[in-house]
């Protein structure tokens, strides 16, 4: 039998979310399902698509505006969400990681609202200059993480895709 997938919720969906969406699809251990952001739903599609930088997508996305959310192959639903705070995400508990990538809930206090809503993991794509967060840089401390038994954890990868971590 097939272990549970891991669910995700990207927050933000600017290039850093987009890729981050990218690299966890492929990843049999995820499963997206649900990306916030204030963007439109046929904006999050159509971006999701194409990247100036990082070319076609090899999947595709599509808006359907009935059920607010994007599909990804005509097979795999994404809840899309258009929130600007935390508590207002729908359905927190039924996420098991969340992925930061608004670049605005850079505080220990502010992310904590993601476990008072019931997520069990919190990986944050920018610096968290705190006490209480975990700072992971790969190919310098990456190695700490591998056993913290810290939920909050905040990773700095300058221009690479912040999944990558997620599998080390």
């Amino acid at each position: 039998m097939p272990e549970k997938k891991i669910t995700v919720l990207v927050n933000g969906f600017g290039r850093i979310g987009r890729l981050t969406t990218r690299f966890l699809f492929e990843d049999p251990l995820f499963t997206i399902t649900g990306i916030n952001d204030l963007c439109s739903l046929d904006s999050a599609a159509y971006l999701a698509n194409f990247d100036s930088v990082h070319g076609t997508w090899s999947h595709r996305m599509e808006a359907d505006s009935t059920t607010n959310t994007l599909m990804v192959d005509n097979s795999h639903k994404i809840a899309f969400s258009q929130t600007k705070t935390i508590s207002d995400i729908a359905n927190l508990s039924s996420y098991d990681l969340v992925v930061e990538c608004t670049g605005k809930h850079l505080t220990v206090v502010g992310l904590s609202a993601y476990f008072t809503g019931g997520v069990k993991r919190v990986v944050v794509s920018a610096p968290v200059k705190e006490e209480g967060a975990l700072n992971v840089v790969l190919g310098c401390n990456h190695q700490v993480s591998e056993r913290s038994e810290r939920a909050l954890m905040k990773k700095r990868i300058l221009t690479m895709n912040p999944a990558k971590w997620l599998q080390t």
